[in-house]
Formats: C-alpha cells, sequence, structure tokens
C-alpha cells in the first residue's frame, strides 16, 4: 500500500493499492468528542456521545464510511491539576488529532492507519486505540478536534477493528 498526498499539504491523500477490509459485519469502531474544556485545552473522547454509543465488540460504523481518524501522540504529558480521572475515564498522557474523513476500506491494518496518522501529523502519531489510557470507554487527552463527526478508533483486544476479518 502506498499513501500519495494530493493538492499540497495534507490536503487529499490517495491510497493506492489498498484492498478492501471488512470488520466483523463489515463494521469498525467508532468514538466521538464528549467534550472539551472543563480543564483548559483538554479533550474528552470516547465511546458514549449523546445517543449514540460505540459496540467495542463487533464496530459500529461500516466500513464503507468515510470518517477522521482519531489520532494520537503518546508524549508522556502529565496530567493537568484538576482534571479527575479513573480506571474508564483516564488520562492519554499525550494529544490528539482528526485526520481528513477517510473510507474505513483503508484501514487494512493497524499499521496502515498508524502510517495515516504519521502522514498527516508526523513521526509518533498513531491512530488512538481504546485502552490507552487503561480501561477504556473514554480518555482525556490536550487537543480540540473535531465535534461534528464521529471518528475511527482501533481496540487491541476485540474484533471491531475495519483490518478485522
Amino acid at each position: 500500500m502506498k499513501l500519495v498526498r494530493l493538492l499540497g499539504a495534507g490536503a487529499l491523500f490517495v491510497v493506492v493499492g489498498a484492498t478492501p477490509a471488512l470488520a466483523s459485519g463489515g463494521k469498525g469502531m467508532t468514538w466521538g468528542k464528549i467534550s472539551h474544556g472543563a480543564v483548559p485545552g483538554v479533550d474528552e473522547v470516547g465511546c458514549s456521545v449523546g445517543s449514540f454509543y460505540c459496540n467495542a465488540y463487533t464496530g459500529d460504523t461500516s466500513c464503507m464510511t468515510s470518517l477522521p481518524i482519531l489520532c494520537v501522540k503518546l508524549d508522556g504529558s502529565p496530567k493537568p491539576s484538576g482534571l479527575y480521572t479513573d480506571f474508564y475515564n483516564g488520562w492519554v498522557g499525550g494529544n490528539i488529532a482528526t485526520t481528513q474523513p477517510v473510507p474505513g476500506t483503508w484501514l487494512t491494518s493497524q499499521a496502515a492507519a498508524d502510517q495515516l496518522c504519521a502522514s498527516y501529523f508526523g513521526a509518533g502519531w498513531q491512530m488512538a486505540e481504546f485502552h490507552h489510557s487503561g480501561g477504556g470507554w473514554d480518555w482525556y487527552a490536550y487537543g480540540n478536534v473535531r465535534s461534528d463527526t464521529k471518528f475511527w478508533v482501533r481496540i487491541s483486544d476485540q474484533p471491531a477493528n475495519c483490518w478485522n476479518p
């Protein structure tokens, strides 16, 4: 698979040689932005946003859908003072950003998804993972990602990714 940049820096990417990927039932897991600003510069992202609830076991969104990827750079940033966390609502220790929308069929492996994040944001960026902060379900990171759409997120211990058979 080869990533080709068109129309300037980050404007449009095309994956050459990508084969369609299908998760169990042809679905991948998505998250959304829960809140921003309870602590300045910090977003809470996760599985439950309004009336939407993700499916961390088999995926919740067709892999034919184009959505941004939630990317993270785990740089060891200390947890801000005043931020309450627990096992299921943890601090990720880094920064988040989202790519432009990409079809889930481009997410043929974790490596392919990580490469898309690195192509957009640079070395050290990877696709965000359900368990990055411990128990999963939602977590906090520095950023201000978009709140108008869900985004692709991976999970390491369930077949809920677009690359899972």
